[in-house]
């Protein structure tokens, strides 16, 4: 099985299209650290774009992108980080999340990473 990630993205990287585009590299711009419980999240976030719980799609070979504004993304991870993982990593995590700009969508990308 390969490794999983999940990571937030810059949605306004030039080199990234949402809608088509090459599926070689097609993920946008890492700005933050991979998230804790990586593997797990990876999943529920598939799961929720294929249940269409989050807008979201596959953009990459390996990688699928939601798109949400910074409080969706708090939400989505508030409720995976509930009852999993405590911690320093997941409070630097919300953090930088409240400290995104609250106006545009970040891409929350669930990806393959080999």
């Amino acid at each position: 099985m390969a490794e999983v990630e999940v990571f937030i993205g810059d949605l306004e990287d030039p080199a990234f299209q949402y809608e088509g585009g090459d599926w070689n590299h097609n993920y946008p711009k890492r700005i933050s650290p991979f998230l804790p419980d990586g593997s797990d999240l990876f999943y529920k976030i598939l799961d929720g774009i294929y249940k269409k719980e989050l807008v979201g799609r596959q953009t990459d070979w390996g990688s699928h992108t939601c798109l949400l504004y910074p409080y969706e993304m708090i939400q989505v991870l508030s409720g995976h980080y509930a009852h999993r993982r405590k911690g320093e990593d997941v409070e630097r995590l919300f953090r930088m999340i409240l400290d995104l700009d609250p106006g545009i969508q970040y891409g929350l990308v669930a990806c393959e990473m080999g």
